[in-house]
């Protein structure tokens, strides 16, 4: 287990001292310019682009997280999807002229919303059509976010049927929906929102080809430290180090990236 994230442990560019983490420790890095979809467009993104030239070249650049806000892959209306498709296709081809092969995109579902059986058939329909003219490199990891079990989440990937689609589970938000939505009373080995975390991951780890890393106490998406929240992050390492594949990547998608590497290296993982 020593050394377990050794050459695949990133962190993001949304914490603060990112810049002085990687170059103290080598790690490498989740661009996170283009979260917000404008971000691509005219100056902002001219400059962002820039940006992102310079940073490839000092940095190790392993994947790019894409736009989500009002995304949604599953939209019932067809206009909403065409522009989910649009934008999603502008990162892809941003993330493949700087030569980053993987990209994190949100599975935009949203609960009330869509049925999980409108969600799955729709969501399939769109990944194998957004994937038809990527290369045969590029992967995608469709990340949980509203999601309330993991097992929608492996439906989709395993539907979809092409092994550059994958998941990305985000440990923080699987929390955050699991308390929201009553833990206390689902069985957690239904792996419905009552699924602590370590059930997540054993669901969606025939599919995983990336996680996002953060803890919260279970009341909001915090993206506290590592050790500052309820998930029992020895438990989740262990879990990985066992379940996952060792080309799997994890991002520490934290405020302060430096105390969770601390952690990661005192623990024996990095």
């Amino acid at each position: 287990m020593a050394g377990v994230l050794k050459n695949r442990l990133l962190i993001a560019t949304m914490c603060g001292n990112w810049q002085a983490v990687a170059d103290k420790y080598g790690v490498g890095v989740e661009i996170d310019s283009f979260c917000q979809a404008e971000n691509m467009d005219g100056v902002k993104g001219d400059n962002a682009k820039a940006d992102l030239g310079e940073l490839m070249k000092n940095y190790d650049v392993k994947v790019l997280h894409a736009p989500f806000n009002e995304l949604h892959p599953a939209a019932i209306d067809p206009r909403a999807r065409a522009l989910a498709m649009e934008r999603l296709n502008q990162a892809a081809e941003i993330a493949l002229q700087a030569g980053i092969n993987k990209m994190v995109v949100h599975s935009g579902y949203v609960p009330f919303v869509y049925f999980k059986e409108w969600h799955h058939d729709r969501s399939v329909e769109f990944w194998r059509e957004f994937m038809r003219d990527k290369p045969g490199d590029f992967e995608i990891c469709i990340e949980n976010v509203l999601d309330d079990e993991p097992g929608m989440m492996a439906d989709i990937a395993r539907d979809v049927g092409d092994s550059r689609v994958g998941l990305c589970l985000d440990v923080g938000h699987g929390h955050v929906v699991r308390n929201i939505n009553g833990a206390g009373s689902i069985d957690p080995a239904a792996g419905g929102s009552g699924a602590a975390v370590s059930r997540w991951l054993e669901v969606t780890a025939p599919y995983l080809k990336h996680l996002h890393v953060h803890n919260n106490d279970g009341t909001g998406d915090f993206h506290n430290d590592i050790t500052e929240g309820s998930i029992d992050m020895e438990a989740l390492f262990r879990d990985i180090a066992e379940k996952c594949g060792r080309d799997i990547t994890v991002t520490l998608e934290v405020l302060n990236c430096e105390n969770s590497l601390d952690w990661l290296i005192d623990k024996g993982y990095y």
